[in-house]
């Protein structure tokens, strides 16, 4: 790899022979969008939808799963998420491989310098920025082409045009993301190209596993004709409501109907009840401040977020 570990430098004449194609590669892409108008290109396209979708986008999530208790962001947005976080996190603190923007000659122009110290230098592989876009992209992509019932934080999405519109959208956003952490020097080609392909399986796995569980109810309720009328004497509910609703187009309106802060709908236990109200007001508290913290200080410097 070129890597000295005596000395904790890196010699990228030293490199093998395919991690020199690579940087070679990588470098041709970093001298691409090196122009005045180029460089901006990947900053509006990838970087900055990338981080608003991820982050104010994950605040939603959590909000509407706890506030509604809906299952569908977790679905198509925070296990696919938080899933691919955790395995790229666990991948780069255990395979060192140098950034190019801190090593390579001519590649340092971009990248951001707290990239360069306390040990991230080392942890160009693979590439956690596009790992998690593709994953996010990839389960987006699913909800939006393959779901009966496909949701965008809560709303219902009926119209093809516009679920095509959203999924494209999503992995236009993933790609721009890859030549964004290529073309500012924080990762190379190969890299870039590893985490999309782990990204991808991720979030193709992560949807699939709970659509299973979603196909299913739906065929049970389908089998049934929907609500009968008869109530589950401990939801005190009919288990198809959230079926009727949704054939409706209005799933949102299951979980606002009847709706109490201290109340969960899977329970119907005075504990468990006063419990969900405490945490719910507990875990909002962090969630919020994270999300204005991230307009008011994050917005201004998103290269330096790391993931």
């Amino acid at each position: 790899m070129g890597k000295d570990k005596s000395k904790g430098t890196f010699d990228v004449s030293k490199a093998g022979p395919i991690r020199s194609i690579d940087y070679k590669l990588s470098r041709a892409i970093y001298d691409l969008f090196d122009g005045e108008t180029m460089k901006l290109i990947p900053n509006w396209l990838g970087l900055i939808p990338y981080e608003i979708y991820i982050l104010p986008g994950m605040y939603l999530a959590i909000i509407q799963v706890l506030w509604l208790g809906s299952p569908n962001p977790i679905q198509f947005h925070l296990l696919p998420h938080w899933f691919a976080y955790s395995i790229f996190q666990l991948l780069k603190g255990s395979i060192k491989t140098p950034r190019p923007g801190c090593w390579i000659p001519g590649m340092k122009k971009f990248i951001d310098e707290s990239h360069c110290s306390h040990g991230h230098e080392w942890q160009s592989f693979p590439s956690g920025h596009t790992g998690i876009a593709a994953s996010l992209a990839t389960a987006l992509f699913m909800e939006m082409l393959y779901s009966e019932d496909p949701h965008f934080f809560e709303i219902n999405i009926k119209s093809m045009g516009t679920r095509r519109l959203i999924a494209y959208t999503g992995v236009f956003v993933a790609f721009m993301i890859g030549i964004h952490r290529v073309s500012k020097g924080y990762h190379s080609l190969f890299d870039s190209m590893t985490g999309c392909l782990i990204g991808c399986c991720i979030g193709f796995i992560s949807w699939t596993s709970l659509e299973y569980f979603k196909k299913l109810y739906s065929r049970l309720c389908e089998e049934r004709g929907g609500s009968k009328g008869s109530k589950d004497k401990d939801l005190d509910e009919d288990l198809c409501d959230n079926y009727t609703f949704a054939q409706k187009d209005d799933e949102l309106g299951y979980w606002v109907n009847d709706y109490d802060m201290f109340n969960l709908k899977l329970f119907k236990e005075p504990e468990i009840d006063k419990a969900i109200g405490i945490i719910r007001i507990i875990l909002s508290i962090p969630v919020l401040y994270l999300l204005v913290k991230f307009f008011v200080k994050d917005f201004w410097n998103l290269a330096s977020i790391k993931h």
